[in-house]
């Protein structure tokens, strides 16, 4: 996992963007220290989570991202094409972080950490498993070199049978 790495403007303003609708969908009760935004976005399953943190305690959120125009799918998948290199790919997971403690309220820390190569953990809502299929549609989507291609991914996708797209 890392920090994200900017590298446009355009990624910074999706960002932003992303972080402006999770804190009005979610934060509107005040007292909240963080709320974190956990993404898995791999071929057509996407699927999304807030925890919302007080204090000791968290509580856990699934996102409706159903229809091609929710904001959220729009945000999460404009974030993915933006950090999309011939390299890497892209992202299999990400989470966003925003917090408030130590900080004023108006002006709230916003952190995002992407995972390309770790298998992703499962929101608590949505604990089945991505499908062969989908992996293999992220890997021909988001094309990496071959090396980049994480052991477990490539084992994954071949044992259903499927080809392993990569440079």
């Amino acid at each position: 996992m890392r920090t994200d790495r900017l590298q446009s403007p355009r990624q910074r303003k999706t960002i932003d963007r992303l972080a402006r609708w999770l804190t009005r969908t979610h934060g509107a009760d005040p007292g909240w220290d963080a709320l974190v935004l956990d993404v898995l976005s791999v071929g057509r399953d996407l699927r999304l989570q807030v925890r919302e943190v007080r204090g000791g305690t968290t509580s856990h959120h699934p996102v409706d991202v159903a229809g091609r125009r929710s904001t959220p799918r729009r945000l999460v998948r404009a974030l993915q094409d933006d950090y999309a290199d011939l390299v890497d790919g892209s992202w299999l997971s990400a989470t966003l972080l925003v917090t408030v403690s130590e900080r004023r309220w108006d002006r709230p820390g916003v952190e995002l950490v992407l995972n390309y190569a770790d298998e992703p953990p499962l929101p608590a809502h949505a604990p089945h498993p991505v499908a062969a299929e989908d992996w293999r549609r992220h890997l021909g989507r988001y094309r990496r070199m071959d090396r980049k291609i994480p052991g477990w991914l490539r084992q994954r996708v071949a044992e259903a049978g499927l080809d392993v797209p990569g440079r």
